[in-house]
């Protein structure tokens, strides 16, 4: 089965409001079996321009994995933080792995 995994590009207009989604999400992670695969990061440009924004990939067993996590209602909680926090292109989507 492919995996799922929740990808998200964040401009943090306000990191101290940020840090309580930052602090609380990875619990809320564990407890759906997901794994934070990258989250913040340096990314260094192999060609063209990246802006600087927060990088988050996190692995689910499954994309089923992923959705359960991103609609559950500790998630849903904890959302509106992110979204108050961060600005510009800001999103999250969920991707399914290959087999």
């Amino acid at each position: 089965m492919p995996r799922g995994y929740f990808f998200g590009e964040f401009e943090i207009a306000d990191p101290a409001a940020y840090e309580a989604y930052r602090t609380e999400v990875p619990n809320i992670i564990s407890s759906h079996k997901g794994r934070i695969l990258v989250r913040g990061g340096d990314p260094q440009p192999l060609d063209g321009t990246i802006p600087q924004r927060r990088f988050v990939v996190v692995e689910f067993d499954s994309p089923e994995a992923a959705r359960t996590f991103y609609y559950s209602d500790a998630y849903q909680a904890v959302l509106p933080s992110r979204l108050n926090a961060s600005t510009g292109n800001g999103f999250a989507c969920l991707l399914t792995g290959v087999e």
